[in-house]
């Protein structure tokens, strides 16, 4: 080749502008081996889009469920208890409030001696649904929440619903066994939730969620047992008196009864 392809070569080369070199502008065939380091902004980006992938994931695995997640036999209970009471307060009035009290409460002295058909064929299937005060209705409610949401799932809302209808009317068949002649009326559903809460002590030790000792749950069964004479002699909170052998006698019914009935039921 002569000098003056060579100067050629050169002055071709010479021309070329900067960002055209096959090295500069990052065309050569040793780019392939160069890391390229995300910047933060996107290092930032993509750890968004794998947090929204992660948490999408999730919720389509796990739905999300409401804030009071209630069995719906429960609910029904618990609407149950509540209305009758919303009626009494805000839709009868006093002497009202009384006959319903008298005709629908337990009343022992009217199978014996004061009898009167009404409340004897009412009273043991409607006295759960009434409560004399707001104060002894969300006690009641509040304890119902905690024991049938579990119950409910253990043995199904159906015989949830008819475990505590046999331990209300075993509750109240208690009650008038201690006291056959009383004139006074017994109300609320504190009877039918202590049968659930022994059928929930029988229901943990079996799972194994209570301490397995050499006597079992009696020992829970009789502190309970035991308190719900005290306070039964002391009084409500609000003064009023409390049936405590209907809570006794409901709360033995469901320790005697729950392994049959599951048996029998499930």
């Amino acid at each position: 080749m002569s000098n003056d392809d060579d100067d050629k070569t050169q002055s071709n080369d010479a021309a070329k502008p900067i960002g055209s070199h096959p090295v500069l502008n990052g065309k050569n065939d040793d780019d392939s081996n160069v890391i390229r380091i995300p910047s933060l902004a996107e290092r930032d980006r993509l750890k968004r889009e794998q947090e929204d992938e992660m948490r999408a994931a999730y919720r389509a695995q796990n739905p999300r469920e409401p804030l009071f997640n209630l069995p719906h036999t429960t609910k029904f209970m618990l609407i149950a208890l509540i209305i009758p009471h919303l009626i009494m307060e805000f839709a009868l009035s006093y002497s009202q409030q009384y006959w319903v009290l008298t005709h629908f409460g337990f009343v022992p002295a009217s199978y014996t001696t004061d009898f009167s058909w009404l409340p004897a064929l009412n009273g043991p299937f409607t006295y759960m649904l009434l409560h004399g005060s707001w104060l002894h209705l969300g006690m009641n409610s509040v304890m119902l929440l905690a024991f049938g949401a579990g119950l409910e799932r253990w043995m199904g809302g159906r015989n949830m619903m008819l475990f505590f209808l046999i331990t209300s009317l075993c509750a109240a068949a208690f009650h008038f066994t201690l006291d056959p002649t009383s004139p006074d009326t017994v109300i609320g559903a504190s009877g039918g939730i202590s049968g659930l809460f022994a059928a929930v002590l029988v229901m943990l030790h079996a799972q194994g969620m209570l301490p397995a000792g050499r006597f079992g749950i009696w020992p829970f069964a009789a502190l309970w047992i035991g308190l719900s004479f005290i306070f039964g002699m002391m009084g409500g909170p609000d003064g009023s008196a409390i049936a405590w052998a209907a809570h006794i006698g409901g709360f033995c019914a469901g320790l005697i009864l729950i392994k049959p009935f599951m048996r029998r039921f499930t």
